[in-house]
């Protein structure tokens, strides 16, 4: 489900990151830095994003998973996030294909007759839910996906 589509922009943050290797899973090598924030004693914030630089569907697609932080700790890499002006779309649920929403957003940036900038080609942050509803021996709220929040992010000029 479509919660909100627009334009805004993004807001200057500290950020620990990780370069992933080409064919690397977003979802375990986002679960994995997790915990390596955590371990590494950074106060870890909303929203977990992934950086891609190139189409995600293309197989050298170079991409970043990004954690915002309180603070930089030994250990961690970080840089700051700088503003971004955006198109944007937040949807919950996986009743479809990300693929669909990227559609929805093509559709509403030229609708809207915005231009694509160059920086890099899209964000994607997951944003956890306020409560979680975990099954016994579930390490995600695998059982209520729908409490998920996911956006996709594109650079507009």
């Amino acid at each position: 489900m479509i919660d909100k589509i627009g334009v805004k922009t993004t807001v200057k943050e500290l950020v620990a990151f990780k370069v992933l290797p080409a064919g690397a899973d977003d979802v375990i090598e986002g679960a994995r830095f997790s915990g390596e924030v955590y371990k590494a004693g950074a106060t870890p914030h909303d929203p977990t994003m992934v950086l891609y630089y190139d189409p995600k569907d293309t197989p050298d697609c170079r991409k970043e998973i990004m954690i915002p932080i309180d603070s930089a700790v030994n250990g961690l890499e970080t840089k700051q996030m700088p503003e971004l002006r955006v198109a944007f779309i937040v949807f919950s649920g996986t009743h479809n294909p990300i693929e669909f929403y990227y559609d929805k957003l093509n559709e509403y940036i030229e609708k809207n007759g915005l231009k694509l900038s160059s920086a890099l080609c899209s964000l994607e942050a997951t944003y956890q839910p306020d409560e979680f509803n975990l099954s016994y021996g579930s390490f995600i709220d695998e059982d209520n996906p729908e409490t998920w929040k996911t956006e996709i992010m594109v650079p507009v000029e």
